[in-house]
């Protein structure tokens, strides 16, 4: 049996398990990389190559930068302001906080700014009778997924894909290469939540007011009350650490990832947060499961499958098929597959395949990178398809509510990825 064979039967099996959740996500990834070190395929080294992986120091620096932003409460004061101006009209409190979680998102976990959304909304409708909770849970935390798409650092699927890139190419993705694509469909989702999609949720789960008593008092209060000085030399440290992060990263002048770990060295140093409270909330899966990623991404790359479903998509893909028929089909793939298991394991589900299809027919791959990245972050119709939309459940929705009211904006995302993605990078 060929490595490339072997490599493909140990993708099925990581698959199978990524679905099933036999055992947990983080296992699986790191299970995938011990089976190609132990059949062969690569060597130790490489099978585990994801863990001292720039992009995995990238994604650690910045949740190291999101727990301090919640630590310091700025994060907090923002999300709160947005409430406070918003007043009881449902739609403009959407499209303040929609706007704000998109902006926070760009640098910092979506899984945080969604953390930060959620009690806000709560107070906000128990203080308000005139708001409905499932009016705003999921219109508002999905801004923070669209957000996200917007960096390289705005979720673990951007790090998933450049790492895999990498790994094929020798092409890193930059900072900001996903933007102008990421505001065309930041503006869809806006146009969306704002307009028809209020409609559709208020015909799919009713106009009724919910009563909220199920979160209330899960985010922590800022300690503004008992320790004001303190508290605002904190913020104001805290700031500037962002402030100098975000101008780095456009600035380029050193790598993203000693970016990252600067700033994550400078929130702790300064003490905007702890060690011990970074252990405590690291979401340490994510770590492994990118790790792992990352590994069997070099894995497949090692031991030749990406040449042999190059084999296989060229035989059954016409060569004469306009490219970007072909960059919507693995567009159409990946919003599918993401439906149904995590965004990152989605990436690396479909994106080995498709740098192959680039390499074999001469395409842009990171056109397809950028297509495949965006695919599988931005779908919502079952509470599966990501940690984030499944924080959502919080609200009350039923499993079929999601489908019912994100099928339309799922048409439409998709319509301006393959339409914006191959206009600002040409296939």
């Amino acid at each position: 049996m060929t490595p490339a064979v072997i490599s493909l039967i140990i993708l099925a099996v990581c698959i199978v398990l990524f679905i099933t959740r036999v055992i947990p996500n983080a296992v699986t990834a790191c299970l995938g990389c011990l089976l190609f070190a132990l059949t062969g395929v690569c060597t130790f080294e490489k099978a585990f190559s994801g863990f001292s992986n720039s992009t995995l120091l990238l994604m650690f620096g910045m949740m190291v930068v999101g727990i301090a932003m919640m630590d310091t409460g700025v994060a907090r004061i923002i999300g709160r302001y947005v409430s406070k101006v918003s007043g009881g009209n449902e739609r403009f409190f959407i499209l303040l906080a929609g706007l704000a979680s998109i902006i926070l998102s760009t640098f910092l976990s979506n899984t945080a700014v969604i953390s930060i959304f959620l009690p806000i909304i709560s107070s906000v409708v128990q203080s308000n009778q005139k708001m409905n909770r499932k009016n705003l849970t999921l219109p508002v935390t999905m801004g923070a997924m669209f957000g996200g798409v917007c960096t390289l650092v705005g979720s673990t699927p951007q790090l998933t894909a450049d790492g895999i890139l990498y790994e094929t190419t020798g092409i890193h993705l930059g900072m900001f290469d996903f933007l102008l694509p990421g505001l065309v469909v930041c503006g869809v989702y806006l146009l969306y939540v704002l307009t028809i999609g209020h409609r559709i949720g208020c015909h799919v789960w009713g106009e009724e007011v919910i009563a909220d008593d199920s979160v209330t008092d899960s985010a922590p209060a800022t300690q503004e009350e008992t320790d004001a000085p303190v508290n605002k030399i904190r913020i104001a440290i805290m700031l500037s650490i962002f402030a100098f992060t975000v101008v780095m990263f456009i600035g380029g002048w050193i790598s993203t990832a000693m970016t990252a770990v600067i700033a994550a060295i400078l929130c702790i140093s300064t003490k905007c947060t702890s060690w011990k409270t970074v252990v405590k909330k690291m979401d340490w899966s994510v770590v492994f499961i990118l790790a792992g990623c990352l590994g069997i991404a070099a894995g497949l790359t090692s031991g030749g499958a990406g040449e042999l479903m190059s084999e296989v998509l060229s035989y059954v893909l016409n060569p004469d098929i306009n490219p970007i028929i072909i960059f919507a089909i693995f567009v159409f793939a990946t919003m599918l597959i993401s439906n149904f298991i995590t965004n990152s394991t989605a990436v690396v589900i479909v994106l080995p395949i498709a740098l192959a299809c680039c390499s074999s027919m001469s395409l842009n791959p990171v056109t397809f990178t950028l297509g495949v990245v965006y695919a599988a972050n931005l779908t919502f119709s079952t509470p599966l398809a990501n940690a984030q939309t499944a924080m959502t459940l919080v609200a009350g929705y039923k499993f079929s509510d999601y489908i019912r009211y994100t099928w339309l904006l799922d048409i439409l995302v998709y319509l301006a990825i393959v339409i914006s993605v191959p206009l600002f990078f040409p296939l």
